[in-house]
């Protein structure tokens, strides 16, 4: 077990209603699915692996501040304005751009979660490269549809 994170698209006006009532975000989480068409916002613990490439390669995306905190642990919102943004970003920063940040040994050093990097090597790159993929759709699919998502990281 691990500390993971994903995305789900709700729309805007879920969000809003969420990030202003403490109970309806709890009865909200617990029952709510997104539909089955919309893709995987789940990204493992590749989180810090990725926040170092977006960093290190100067993206202008952070994945843990632009989101707004909902009166729950664990959850923030990103607001569909927020979602295009990220995606117009995420769609002009292929991969490659990222991988020439790839450091094994450095990423270890300064202890970036899960510190598997330098012991997995390319494998550590490939995990980061399909992960960022999921980043990418996950953003882009609720940029096309206009819409928030709900950030889990715990």
């Amino acid at each position: 077990m691990g500390v993971i994170m994903s995305f789900t698209r709700v729309s805007a006006a879920d969000l809003e209603l969420v990030m202003k009532h403490k109970d309806c975000t709890e009865e909200f989480l617990a029952e709510y699915l997104p539909p089955d068409t919309d893709p995987s916002g789940y990204l493992d613990k590749s989180w810090a692996g990725l926040k170092y490439l977006l960093e290190a390669a100067d993206t202008g995306i952070d994945l843990f501040f632009t989101a707004t905190p909902l009166p729950i642990d664990e959850y923030s919102g990103w607001t569909p304005e927020n979602v295009a943004d990220t995606a117009e970003l995420l769609g002009k920063t292929p991969f490659h751009t990222l991988a020439a940040h790839y450091d094994p040994k450095g990423m270890d050093e300064i202890g970036v979660y899960p510190r598997i990097w330098l012991r997995d090597g390319d494998v550590g790159l490939d995990y980061l490269s399909q992960y960022y993929a999921v980043l990418v759709e996950v953003f882009g699919h609720a940029a096309r549809h206009e819409s928030a998502l709900l950030q889990h990281f715990g």
